[in-house]
């Protein structure tokens, strides 16, 4: 269970299959647990259910705020129709994200610190430093997509795929920490979403 501002979220664990093996020599990546699923993909049937709940996350930060952090933790909805129902495989989905230009790597950790660090089986990274996109999968389906620092992503060729994913599959961008949905068929709007990101170099 991981708590990221006012959210808690529970992750399932699971077993890692024959076919996307990870190896102690390969380079890993780190995410903090409380950016698991902060900026998520997910299906379009959602959309008009993730701004009410988007809406209710505002209002309930705004009530429970002390001044320093929060009072209570707002526990988020799932989404109604989960990504697993898309039936995306690990292949096809990194069909979509090599032209992003990142390295793959197999072995991604997560934790907070650098002592409280734990493997993540079923889970595949696309990135570098910090910016990187996320995937889990099970039985050769892929059941969640997130972000870490998308804004330090190449703009162009993130803009290429979000749109690529969005009309493959029909799915939308959840930006939980800025309260943000984000149609993925729609190149400007995925442009104007990613501007408001100032990049680090």
């Amino acid at each position: 269970m991981l708590k990221l501002n006012f959210i808690m979220l529970k992750r399932n664990k699971t077993t890692q299959t024959d076919k996307l093996q990870k190896s102690k020599e390969e380079p890993s990546i780190f995410y903090h647990e409380d950016d698991y699923r902060q900026i998520e993909i997910v299906p379009s049937d959602n959309i008009d259910d993730l701004k009410t709940e988007a809406q209710k996350v505002n209002d309930f930060a705004s009530n429970h705020f002390d001044g320093s952090g929060f009072t209570e933790i707002y526990v988020r909805k799932d989404n109604n129709t989960e990504l697993k129902e898309r039936k995306i495989t690990p292949h096809d989905l990194e069909q979509k994200l090599v032209i992003l230009g990142l390295d793959r790597i197999a072995n991604v950790r997560t934790g907070y610190g650098q002592t409280h660090q734990k493997s993540v089986t079923d889970c595949i990274a696309f990135g570098k430093d910090y910016s990187a996109v996320y995937y889990e999968y099970r039985d050769n389906v892929v059941q969640h997509i997130w972000f870490t620092n998308p804004g330090n992503i190449n703009r162009e060729q993130l803009v290429h795929c979000l749109n690529s994913l969005g009309m493959q599959w029909k799915l939308v961008l959840q930006d939980w920490n800025h309260a943000m949905t984000v149609d993925l068929s729609n190149k400007q709007t995925i442009t104007e979403y990613l501007n408001k990101f100032e990049k680090k170099e």
